[in-house]
Parts: structure tokens; sequence; C-alpha cells
């Protein structure tokens, strides 16, 4: 049976896109912190390139009504043959630095441009030097206004909470603060007052009363984990837990620590943590840090923070959750090994949403996801300038077009080879909780598959844009026909495979071609029936625009009305759409209206008559603001909508 274009009742279509509307809630909200440190570099320097850590010992005292902290910070690490002239950390300015003991001396030490140089004497070694470095320090963090440590409330009580990512660690702690080098474990000790719950990463060794009203919390985290990861989250919050079972039949407790009139709101989706758990277990390969635990912890901030073991969440929509769950995999087990390549954190992540979205609603779920989460703008997914954050986290490139490149991979792969290589590389022996770059995981996917995948990664990480494709085709004889797809882009040619489904009056074909260049043909030998139309990339596995030029030779004999493919879409600021009128319709009447998201009419083309055959019509959104919108025919008092996509 020849398969029709699905006809949409465009009241379903309102009240979906309504029901949906908070899953497009931005997912991490990282953009606006740290701005502070926008003018200085993010690479490491020569120092800092020379030492590896290996152990942090956070402790410090929360004062809430001074908004100040005092403590120390232990740091452990090891030098190689190439020795540096000081022992460098960062550290901001802000902070002030009390003591320093380097091997159980008291140093002197150079605080500045917030680097913190603790100089060394060279000295003889044949093989890896160990040192010690404990700093003394205290000061506000959050002196400067909003930043990565932040002094909050919340039902006006006071509220602790840190969010580093991508180089705020050195606001509240001196550290080597680049992802670039994760310590293999952390310990974080707190001392806050006996009504405030401070919660953090890893396990809760032990929380002990003192006798001045205060309490003494002690994390551990014995997974390795970047600076930006760390996290310290407090306020008396509403706790309570779930279970995962494992792939294996472990156990891993989920904790979650919840404003105290907020745990009825949350507690439906939070339920589902453990359910979208099972389903990227099964996906990716089992939560990584099970021998610790997972959970969410409440914090004033829009959207969420994936910290390690324990993600900070200022919402609770299941895109939310998901997105950071999915980090837990990607971004805290393989973490980027600079934010250059911060698409393998965030674009895996949005990859995860639409896996729970496939998991929860099926294939078309997974296929609508990517149809809302389509970017065809210029720029590439490859951070070029690290030092700035909205750069690293502009939400077109780093998370839509990056998941959608993680989606293409899975059609170029296939099911079965896509997720085994996601699995191994996981959990690849020299790449799984430690840091990765683009090649590391291009390198993963070519072994797995068997596949040179070089011209993928290198037009789609380090390329722009996307390609638009023309088709037609001729049938030569009677049970021969030639398809030619072109590439009409000019800035740089695509090599995907497509595929193709070819419509008969007797059979339905489907084909994968290879295609690479300007313009290519394709010979099909013994179709069976005469062809009436043929569809490129029907499961929407590729980010494109199609353009069918011979529209006016398909579907002759078809007894209800076709609405074709808007084109171009994404558009700006004219689309055009096709539609063909059987002969036995006749002359009908048709019209045409444009919807917003919620369902709000915003423009209208006045009825006319139209005849049978190909007919075109085209709508001009100059006047309307970048946006997704529902384009509506009405003919004969049937409804026929597409969904259509203006970027200005």
């Amino acid at each position: 049976m020849i398969k029709l274009f699905l006809l949409f009742i465009f009241f379903v279509n309102c009240l979906n896109a309504q029901n949906n509307f908070d899953k497009f809630e931005n997912t991490c909200h990282k953009t606006t912190n740290i701005n502070k440190w926008l003018d200085q570099s993010s690479s490491l320097t020569i120092n800092q390139e020379k030492i590896d850590i290996s152990y942090y010992r956070i402790e410090f005292e929360i004062d809430l009504e001074s908004e100040q902290i005092n403590g120390n910070v232990i740091s452990k690490g090891s030098i190689g043959f190439n020795q540096p002239d000081s022992i460098e950390f960062d550290f901001s300015n802000i902070m002030i630095v009390d003591s320093i003991y380097l091997d159980d001396v008291r140093s002197i030490f150079v605080h500045e441009d917030h680097k913190l140089k603790i100089p060394r004497e060279e000295v003889d070694i044949s093989e890896e030097y160990e040192f010690t470095v404990q700093i003394f320090y205290h000061g506000s963090p959050s002196s400067t206004g909003f930043g990565s440590f932040n002094f909050d409330s919340y039902a006006e009580i006071p509220h602790v909470w840190t969010l580093s990512e991508p180089y705020g660690a050195r606001d509240w702690w001196p550290c080597k603060d680049d992802p670039s080098d994760k310590a293999d474990s952390v310990d974080i000790i707190i001392t806050i007052s006996e009504e405030q719950i401070v919660v953090s990463n890893g396990l809760l060794k032990n929380q002990i009363d003192l006798d001045d009203g205060k309490k003494r919390y002690h994390w551990s985290e014995r997974y390795p984990i970047s600076t930006y990861l760390v996290s310290v989250t407090t306020y008396p919050y509403t706790t309570w837990s779930d279970q995962y079972i494992g792939l294996n039949g472990d156990t891993l407790p989920l904790d979650f620590y919840v404003y105290p009139d907020h745990y009825d709101l949350v507690h439906d989706n939070y339920l589902l943590t453990k359910d979208m758990m099972a389903v990227f277990a099964e996906k990716f390969g089992e939560y990584p840090f099970m021998n610790e635990k997972y959970g969410h912890v409440e914090f004033e901030r829009g959207g969420g923070m994936e910290h390690q073991t324990i993600t900070s969440l200022g919402g609770y929509s299941e895109w939310l959750i998901a997105h950071e769950l999915g980090h837990q995999w990607w971004g805290d087990l393989v973490t980027c090994a600079d934010f250059h390549h911060i698409w393998l954190n965030e674009g895996f992540a949005r990859f995860s949403e639409a896996i729970w979205e496939e998991a929860s609603n099926g294939s078309q779920g997974y296929k609508n996801y990517w149809i809302n989460h389509a970017y065809y703008g210029p720029g590439t997914v490859y951070v070029e300038d690290p030092t700035t954050t909205s750069q690293i986290f502009n939400g077109n490139l780093t998370y839509n077009k990056a998941g959608w490149i993680v989606h293409m991979l899975r059609g170029v792969l296939g099911d079965s080879i896509f997720f085994d290589a996601l699995q191994s590389y996981a959990y690849n022996d020299s790449l799984a909780y430690d840091v990765v770059t683009t090649e590391n995981f291009q390198l993963v996917c070519e072994d797995i598959s068997g596949q040179n995948l070089e011209s993928f990664f290198q037009q789609w990480i380090y390329g722009e844009f996307y390609p638009q494709y023309t088709l037609s085709w001729n049938m030569l004889e009677s049970d021969k026909l030639v398809i030619n797809i072109g590439q009409g882009q000019s800035w740089q040619y695509f090599s995907m495979p497509i595929d193709l489904i070819i419509f008969t009056d007797m059979d339905t074909l489907e084909i994968t071609v290879d295609n690479s260049g300007a313009e290519q043909e394709y010979l099909i030998e013994e179709i069976n029936g005469t062809v009436q139309r043929i569809e490129l990339d029907p499961n929407n596995w590729i980010l494109k625009e199609v353009q069918y030029l011979n529209l006016n030779e398909q579907l002759p004999n078809y007894s209800q009305l076709i609405m074709y493919p808007a084109y171009p879409n994404p558009f700006n600021p004219k689309i055009n759409v096709k539609y063909f009128i059987p002969e036995l319709m006749g002359e009908i009447n048709s019209t045409i209206r444009i919807y917003d998201l919620k369902g709000r009419l915003v423009d209208k083309i006045e009825p006319k008559r139209v005849q049978p055959g190909l007919n075109k019509i085209t709508w001009d959104g100059i006047h309307q603001a970048s946006g997704t919108y529902f384009l509506q025919i009405n003919a004969n008092n049937k409804l026929h909508t597409q969904k259509i996509q203006l970027i200005k």
C-alpha cells in the first residue's frame, strides 16, 4: 500500500505543543555564570602542565551571617622529569591566603592575577616526585555578586549553593581548575550551623554535632572528578530516598533533597529517575558510580548542573532530569579534556533526553524531539574560543546541533553498532573516568564499526551548516529508474549515506545510497510498477533541507489532497508549500492559516479557488519573530498541517 503523508488535525498539534512547553526550558543554564573570568585564559600555564594532581581535601567553615568561608585545602600531586619552577594553582584574588605549607614546611607564595604560585627549588630526581601542599585561606567568594559560590536564600532562609562550570572552582578553593586533570578522589568537609543540611559529591562518611550549635559534614568522592564537578549545597531540606536496581541486581540509593514546600511538586517526576537510569544503563552501560549514590538537590537557579553523583536542579521537567542524569556518563564518567570539545558533554546529554523520549513515547516521540531541536544556522560545534561562556554553552551549537550529530551518527552506524560504540567509549580502558577529545570518540567509533568516519566528524564538528539536497528522477525504460541527488549549498559538500523510499503503483522499495558531491546519479534497475514519488531520508536521520524538483510528475492519480514538505524549512523570511489536488475533487476553496506554538493565529492567506493538479503557496514571515509555527491548509473543510521553523 502506498504510504501517504500523515494528515494532522491542528488542535491536537497545538494541544501537544502546549503540554510539552515546559520541556523547552533551558537545561543547564550555565551561560551567565563565571562572566568575570571571560578576560582570563582557560589554558593551563607552563607550570601547571608540569604537575599532576591526584587528591584534594577541601575543608572550611561557612559563616552565613558574614557570608564568608574559612578553611584549608590539601592538594597531593606529582612532578615528573620536566620540573616547574613553581607549583601553581588557580585561585581568585578576592580570597585571602593566610599561609601555605609545602611538604609540611611553611612556604613563601605569590598571589596575583588569580594565580597562586608556590616557588620550589629544582631537585635532582630520577623518578616521579610527589608533593603535598596545604593552603589556609578565608574570604567571601561571592563578594563581587552572582558567581560560582553563592550565599542565597529560599523562603527567607539562608541557602548556599555552588556552580563552578567552566572555571569557577577557583572562586572558592585553590585548585588546578581545568578539566584536563581529574583528581583521583576528593574529600569535602564542611562546618555550618546545625539547622542546615550539607550535600556534596560521593558518600557521607560522617556527620558530627559540635558543641557550639554547629555540625560538620564529611563527604567523600572516591571516583576521579574534575574540579568544576565538585559541589557544596546547604539548606534545611526535606529529604527522601528511592532505589535503583542495577543490571546485575546491585542496588544504588537515590537521595533527594528538596525545598519543604516543593515535595509534592517534584515527587512524581523524581520517581522517574530510576526508570531513566535503567533505560540509560541498557543503552550506555551501567551507571558509572554504582559504589556511591545518585540524587538531586534543589538550588536557586534555573535549569540544572550535573555535579558528580548529585545533580543540582532548579526545575523538575522530565527532559531536565534526563539531561542531567545523562551527564553522569557524558561529562562525569568521560569528561571533555577542554571546553573546545564540550559537545561531548552537552550534545550527548541532549541525546539522552531524546533516548528517554523514545523510551516513553516511542519512535515518533523520538523523531518529534529532533524536529523540535534542529539548528540550521552558522558556527562550528567545536568551540573556537573556550574563554567565552556564551560560546561554550551556545544552546544552538553545543546543545542542539551537537545532539543532532549524535543522532545522525546513530543513523550512519545503525543501532547495534552505535550503542556498542557508546559503551566502548564510556568504558574504554584508557578513557573511562578520564578526559576525552573528539578524536578519542572518533577512534572508538571507527574501531567498533570498521568504518572510516573522518569525513563525518570533519564536516559536522569542524564544519558549518548542513546539506541542501535536491532530488529528481526519470524512468529510462519501463523498469529502470535514474535518481539524481544534488547538493545546492555553497559552504561544503557533505558525505552521508541517504535512505530513499521509492513508491510505485505496485510496490514500495527502500534503498540506501552514498552521497558526497554536488550532483550524483543512481541507476535502479527492475522497478516494479510506475514510480509515483520518492522520499529522501524519510526517517529524518540527517539535518538537512530537501527540494523535490519534479513534484508535478508525482502522484497524478491520487484520490486525496497531498500536502508536500514545505521548503526551504527552516526559512527566512519566505517559505513555499506545494499541494496536489486530484481531478475528481475538481475546483475547491483553499485557505491558508499560520499558528504559533500556543495555537494563536498569526497570519492568514485569504480563501481562493484552486484548480486540480499541483498548486503552490508562499508565506512571507518577515513580520514574525523567529520560532516554530504550524502552517495549515483548509481544503474542502479538511485540515492539512505541518510544522515550519522561521530563523532570522
